[in-house]
């Protein structure tokens, strides 16, 4: 039996399946990509299935060769990335391939079952059924990379909110979730220390019971009478006065304190930093309460030296 292979066609399905797949793989491996990048190497994999069906020498569609143009593909549509990010890429990738496969397989299977009748009707099944299968599995690709992807996303941003951090003041200390905060750019003006803002009411156990009043008696404290009720104390030594123009205001003064230090659990990474001031702000940052302090990005990079 002749069997007829329109090239044409197996160079459109094969670019579709590809963007699919790599589209796939970048909604669940969360990592940023571009419409060009991804038909280009979805391009790229189907022209290496049309050569395919050309004489070629045997070690082109040998196992190396398909290994090395899936990361050539994955280079065009993710690159740069970090190794062990290229890594899930790459095991996304496979699993997603295997499986769109199969499903495509099985479709077409399933809708031209009324029509098999030994090798020649399966043979026949993906001249009649073929593309229905392909639209059908990729209508259910489409719709687990945006609800799974969607998942995966709220997750790792769910994950920003509860970056503990704890703070060490005078023998005490206490843990708040914090959110990483990229517009978070206060600074202590006198040291230019980065300023990690806390509500008063998650950090009132480490504060004098003098603090803790001025706090309490109005919207913002009175800091020369804060300074005159501390006298010689401390904690004198210790406060910090911020200037901020976000924070539910246009302009304003924050009143924080220098911890001894302030621990910052980031991912796997249990970052210590000392050269920080800890501003206290009297209203609540989360109505959630999700999070209770604001890291300040400079935290991190002062502790990996950059």
């Amino acid at each position: 039996m002749v069997y007829t292979v329109y090239l044409d066609e197996v160079l459109l399905g094969n670019v579709l399946m590809n963007f699919a797949i790599l589209w796939f793989t970048a909604r669940f491996a969360l990592v940023p990509t571009t419409f060009r990048r991804l038909l280009s190497a979805a391009a790229l994999g189907a022209a290496y299935a049309v050569v395919l069906f050309f004489p070629v020498p045997a070690w082109v569609a040998g196992i190396p060769a398909k290994v090395g143009v899936s990361l050539l593909m994955l280079a065009a549509a993710f690159y740069p990335q970090p190794v062990r990010k290229l890594g899930a890429c790459f095991a996304i990738f496979y699993l997603a391939s295997f499986g769109l496969g199969g499903l495509v397989f099985g479709l077409t299977y399933f809708l031209g079952s009324g029509g098999l009748s030994g090798p020649s009707g399966f043979l026949e099944v993906p001249r009649g059924y073929f593309w229905p299968a392909v639209v059908t599995a990729l209508a259910v690709v489409w719709l687990v990379g945006r609800t799974g992807g969607a998942f995966l996303k709220r997750r790792r941003l769910k994950g920003l909110f509860h970056i503990p951090v704890r703070i060490h003041t005078c023998g005490r200390s206490l843990s708040v979730n914090a959110l990483l905060d990229t517009g978070n750019q206060l600074s202590d003006p006198l040291t230019n220390h980065p300023v990690l803002v806390v509500e008063f009411n998650a950090v009132r156990e480490l504060l004098p019971a003098e603090l803790c009043s001025a706090f309490e008696a109005g919207e913002e404290p009175d800091f020369a009478k804060v300074l005159e009720s501390l006298g010689n104390s401390r904690w004198a030594g210790r406060l910090r006065v911020i200037p901020f123009q976000s924070l539910g205001r246009s302009s304003g003064l924050l009143l924080g304190f220098r911890p001894d230090e302030v621990e910052i659990l980031y991912g796997s990474e249990n970052i210590r930093v000392r050269k920080v001031v800890v501003g206290v702000y009297q209203r609540q940052l989360c109505p959630e309460a999700t999070y209770r302090a604001l890291v300040n990005p400079r935290l991190l990079e002062t502790a990996a030296g950059l």
